[in-house]
């Protein structure tokens, strides 16, 4: 008999011992738990549902709602599905749909989506009314260095950044603190508060925040982490609020970012906003199956193009933006 419930405080050694098992041995969940704390962890257990037959566990389906990072955002919850595993000798029992509806129960208003799907998967998403899009990888080169992570034919045509009107500003905690977007930011549930939980507070990665400006007026919010591989280094753009049109205006700032870090590019993925938006500054779009590699993985690194589909199902019509940080897309895959 499977009865499905909550992690509690006390389950936890048990469930990364089912990710080593059933998901496999390296997998960081499985051994950092100051990770799955910080990414999962709440007061009174942890953002898992699990399935038990008897005290054996056989089905763990994780989960981040985006109101642990800022509590005002509980009237426009997302979750965001993480980890979902169960074990091969009860595929055939629907526990993998029995997860998923216990949390529906359980976040009956709550937006429901999860970024890096498997292709293979897609169909099932589809099938349970979810909606299936794929992110779009912009990247932008620093024309006064060599580039070295890129890799591409002879003759092949960089994309170089466009002069623009903003300015980046690095942001301290105490500027988030009283930072003021603008009314028309999308998306709109992404706060600074938010920011500050989400990135400020990453117990492993060192995040740097950036307000948009133009004539000391703030028009959004950036989030980058810089990659080093064999000492080259790239930004990658991993966050978004704020004035889409603005990003048009960054090419020049970027280049000037990528100058003072000494990145040889930057890149960006996205799903929900415009690509002219993204033209006009200079990007270019990443073909996966086109002349030009540009590597998503780094933990370990992988020398080749690779894609990236979301699947969300929300409860009203209205416009969807996915970055490359939310769901746990951007996280630690070893330390």
């Amino acid at each position: 008999m499977i009865s499905i419930r909550r992690c509690a405080l006390d389950d936890i050694h048990i469930l990364m011992k089912f990710i080593e098992e059933n998901w496999g041995r390296h997998h960081i969940l499985a051994h950092n738990k100051k990770l799955v704390d910080w990414q999962h962890a709440t007061e009174d257990g942890y953002n898992f549902i699990l399935a038990w037959d008897g005290h054996l566990l056989v089905g763990a389906l994780g989960y981040i709602p985006i109101k642990r990072y800022d509590s005002v955002l509980c009237t426009e919850n997302i979750i965001w599905l993480a980890l979902w595993k169960v074990r091969e000798d009860y595929q055939s029992s629907m526990v993998g749909l029995r997860l998923l509806s216990a949390l529906t129960s359980m976040e009956p208003s709550a937006d429901l989506a999860v970024n890096g799907i498997n292709a293979a998967v897609e169909p099932i998403y589809k099938a349970l009314g979810y909606k299936v899009v794929e992110l779009s990888q912009y990247y932008l080169v620093n024309r006064y260095l060599k580039q070295k992570i890129l890799k591409y034919p002879r003759n092949f045509c960089l994309p170089e950044p466009s002069i623009g009107i903003a300015s980046l500003r690095k942001l301290l905690l105490s500027d988030l603190d009283k930072l003021t977007l603008p009314k028309n930011s999308i998306p709109r549930w992404k706060t600074p508060k938010y920011f500050i939980e989400r990135f400020i507070q990453h117990p492993f990665y060192n995040y740097h925040l950036f307000a948009i400006e133009h004539k000391s007026t703030v028009f959004g919010v950036l989030a980058t982490r810089n990659i080093t591989y064999r000492g080259s280094i790239i930004i990658r753009i991993v966050d978004f609020v704020g004035d889409e049109n603005m990003l048009a205006e960054c090419g020049s700032a970027l280049q000037n970012l990528m100058i003072k870090v000494g990145a040889e590019y930057t890149d960006f993925w996205n799903f929900g906003i415009l690509p002219n938006i993204f033209f006009q500054a200079g990007f270019r779009i990443v073909k996966a199956d086109g002349a030009l590699t540009c590597p998503n993985y780094f933990e370990p690194f992988e020398p080749r193009n690779t894609r990236l589909f979301c699947a969300f199902k929300v409860h009203r019509d209205k416009p969807f933006f996915v970055c490359k940080a939310d769901g746990d897309q951007d996280r630690p895959s070893s330390l």
